[in-house]
């Protein structure tokens, strides 16, 4: 089977001459290509390929411009059935790549049949290198490359299925959960990826919020017992949801205003924030009692107990870190008659580099 691996879309660290921003990195689980079945079920222009794969991240900033897309360890055969969008939490979608080849004068009508290699694929808006476009059957090397929105025959028509042909840092939208969407075109090749980050720019001026990782709906690791929560939390928790870690304020050493806050956590049971240097199994985390354990080694900051809504914050980090650590946080909290009954699970985690 030929194998796509979309795995590295590095930031370029783009600034606007004008707004104060702040580099977000905003990462998410992976996927099966197409999420169920065989592909295709699409009509070139008219609809679009059922059952694509989906992972959502959540940027906790205005989003004002987009630097690089990664998609980490993405296995396809045959790269003329891929179609890569990135899509905005309002629901409209921006070409990433397009089908190398497709419809090519000078070969097939189905792309190249070449494969995306293991490695690390990078898409910036330029300064990479092109994809093919044509329909030779060479493999697609690791590397950085621009994004498409034309397969050299053919190019996409912008706004066509509300997906357009904006380039990456012309991209704007509100924070919220911006998803990552694989359309597999063809039947009998399929793929999967084992994550992404997207990176950009975003926010007001001395904003430095972080972003989450590490989630437990299914995107990635798979929650024990079954229990996946929603897209962007943790794993299900008896209060029928999974607990939404996120961070707001600045992540300033001597200017510290950045604080942790859960939501969605079971009402009245005890739990504590902890911090690591490291995201455990690359970012996927791996299953722990009831829930996903994302983040070590780690350093507990006491308790904290969820209130009646199942909310609880934690503030005060400065004197646990240093000037340009990339730290990594999590709540861990008992949930005493949880899916599989292991006593106690975690929220998403949360990663922020300090300043």
């Amino acid at each position: 089977m030929r194998t796509l691996h979309l795995l590295s879309l590095l930031s370029i660290g783009l600034a606007l001459p004008t707004t104060a921003q702040a580099q977000f990195s905003a990462m998410g689980g992976g996927s099966a290509i197409p999420f169920t079945g065989e592909g295709g079920g699409g009509n070139w222009d008219t609809g679009l390929p059922i059952s694509p794969a989906i992972s959502v991240v959540d940027v906790q900033v205005e989003v004002l411009e987009i630097d690089s897309v990664v998609i980490d360890g993405f296995q396809h055969t045959w790269a003329g059935d891929v179609q890569a969008v990135l899509f905005d939490p309002t629901g409209v979608g921006y070409n990433l790549i397009l089908r190398p080849g497709y419809q090519n004068p000078d070969g097939a009508n189905f792309g190249t049949p070449g494969n995306f290699v293991d490695g690390t694929y990078t898409i910036v808006e330029n300064g990479g290198a092109s994809l093919p476009t044509l329909s030779d059957g060479a493999d697609i090397q690791p590397g950085t490359y621009n994004q498409s929105s034309s397969t050299g025959a053919v190019s996409w028509t912008s706004g066509n299925h509300n997906i357009n042909n904006t380039p990456l840092g012309s991209i704007t939208g509100p924070s919220g959960f911006w998803e990552l969407r694989v359309y597999d075109w063809g039947v009998g090749d399929n793929g999967s990826f084992t994550g992404w980050t997207l990176n950009g720019n975003g926010g007001a001026s001395g904003e430095n919020t972080g972003s989450a990782y590490c989630f437990g709906d299914g995107n990635g690791t798979a929650c024990p017992c079954g229990g996946n929560g929603s897209p962007g939390e943790g794993c299900l928790t008896t209060s029928g949801t999974g607990a939404l870690l996120t961070g707001t304020g600045n992540a300033e050493i001597g200017d510290e205003t950045f604080v942790l806050t859960v939501t969605g956590g079971p009402p009245n049971k005890p739990g504590i924030f902890f911090q690591g240097t490291s995201a455990t199994n690359g970012g996927l985390g791996n299953t722990v009692g009831d829930g996903i354990l994302c983040a070590g080694p780690t350093l507990r900051f006491g308790v904290n107990i969820l209130d009646g809504a199942g909310s609880t914050n934690q503030a005060s980090f400065g004197a646990s870190t240093s000037v340009g650590m990339d730290m990594k946080y999590q709540y861990w909290f008992r949930d005493t008659a949880n899916t599989c009954g292991g006593g106690f699970n975690f929220s998403n985690a949360w990663e922020v580099t300090w300043e």
